[in-house]
């Protein structure tokens, strides 16, 4: 009876070290998932706004850009008229 419940007692520690290294393999991947998923989230919502914002820009440049620009060398300096469409 005593090597019986000393090579049980064996079996349980290595079944219980076992599923600790594989649950805490398994804890860390679905964090690193969530994490990877949050980060997304956020900056695909930054990206949203700065697109937005850009496009709000580029559309009030092509407006009154031309009247902005300034000379070079004495030569005034024009975008292309394909810039702001």
């Amino acid at each position: 009876m005593k090597t019986v419940a000393l090579w049980a007692l064996i079996v349980i520690a290595v079944v219980g070290i076992l599923l600790a290294i594989v649950i805490k393999k398994i804890i860390g991947k679905i964090i690193s998932l969530v994490l990877a998923a949050v980060l997304v989230f956020f900056c695909w919502q930054q990206r949203d706004k700065v697109t937005s914002a850009a496009e709000n820009l580029h559309g009030e440049a092509c407006n009154t850009v031309n009247d902005k620009m300034p000379s070079f060398f004495g030569i005034s300096v024009s975008l292309p008229s394909d810039w702001c469409k």
